[in-house]
């Protein structure tokens, strides 16, 4: 087999890798895991997905509302993963699509972890159980990022949410995050470092601000609270691309510069 030839088989292995994972891709995602770096990664990656299409180990499929297309994996390439890599992987063909703009986001800030070096778990994974972690008092997340300090618990933030919504968030971190005395355990001698609370749009992000403030205005929010939420703003198109990432902490780049000495 030749050197071209190999590096075309492992490309589609790991396409269909990162469709198990996430569940659904969309051409730009495939090209932002697979060639991060290389100039013509978009091409590459469609013409490595139409590939796959061509011998049917992926199928495409449209978003309900119709603005995009995705990849999932078609049954022949669920079963070249158990052949080849002895994954237990499924069909996309019936996987639902609905929240898109919400998925999009939660899968585009774990590429750009997996491209800073950290180790994820998907919101796919979590849903259907892969995940080691990522379900808290119930509540699951929409990824984990693992870091050398522990865990960090993603909560993506698509529309307005209201104050019963919100105020669940803040009550998780509450019970589970910001206490280097008491850290939530989880499987494996792992715990609950922080959260990532990232939103699609700035009204969104505000308001679940805006919570977080009044708690700790009523004595309910410590400051190490605050300092364990992280806050992240990635907008994503109706054709679920997105801009640019925009990354702050809640207490110390956010509030602690407005809180009367």
């Amino acid at each position: 087999m030749t050197d071209k030839r190999i590096t075309g088989e492992r490309n589609a292995l790991a396409i269909l890798h990162f469709l198990h994972r996430f569940g659904w891709l969309t051409s730009r995602m495939v090209s932002s895991l697979c060639w991060p770096h290389a100039s013509q990664a978009d091409s590459m990656a469609r013409r490595a997905l139409k590939r796959l299409l061509d011998d049917q180990f992926v199928l495409r499929r449209r978003v309900p509302d119709g603005a995009a297309e995705v990849y999932t994996l078609a049954a022949a390439g669920a079963k070249r993963l158990r052949d080849v890599l002895g994954i237990e992987a499924q069909s996309g063909k019936t996987l639902k699509l609905a929240n898109a703009i919400h998925r999009a986001c939660s899968n585009w800030y774990l590429i750009h972890k997996l491209a800073d070096g950290f180790e994820v778990w998907t919101e796919h994974e979590i849903q259907t159980g892969r995940a080691p972690w990522g379900i808290v008092d119930g509540k699951a997340a929409d990824g984990v990022v693992e870091t050398d300090c522990g865990l960090v618990w993603v909560e993506v933030e698509n529309a307005w949410k209201n104050r019963a919504r919100r105020e669940a968030i803040v009550q998780h971190v509450e019970r589970g995050l910001g206490d280097p005395e008491h850290l939530t355990p989880l499987a494996g001698g792992h715990h609950l470092f922080r959260v990532a609370v990232v939103a699609t749009n700035k009204e969104a992000l505000r308001s679940i601000v805006q919570t977080f403030v009044e708690s700790h205005r009523k004595g309910y929010t410590r400051d190490h609270h605050l300092s364990a939420v992280d806050l992240a703003l990635l907008p994503v198109t109706p054709g679920l691309a997105p801009a640019a990432l925009s990354e702050m902490n809640l207490w110390y780049d956010l509030l602690l510069d407005d809180t009367p000495a």
